[in-house]
């Protein structure tokens, strides 16, 4: 089973999803596909000494990045690139 993590969202995004994902892929081999700001993912990853993807790591490029303020129905219908539709 692959899992999709919006890896722009949350508290403290993308360092605690990123991070998680990558304990997850290594504590229980589980095949996780980031979604986000492919630079800001890369730069968490190595400023926590990671320089290449962890086994079962992908990640797919998303530009825009859905705010806490923003109106979910606008989100599908204006931001296409956001981690969140894509």
């Amino acid at each position: 089973m692959r899992i999709i993590l919006d890896a722009m969202g949350g508290d403290n995004a993308p360092l605690a999803p990123v991070m998680g994902a990558v304990q997850a892929a290594k504590d229980f081999g589980a095949q996780i596909t980031l979604v986000g700001r492919e630079e800001q993912i890369r730069s968490v990853l190595q400023e926590n000494g990671i320089d290449t993807l962890p086994a079962g790591i992908t990640i797919v490029h998303a530009e825009e990045v859905v705010d806490m303020h923003d109106d979910p129905a606008n989100v599908v219908r204006k931001k296409k690139d956001s981690s969140m539709v894509v």
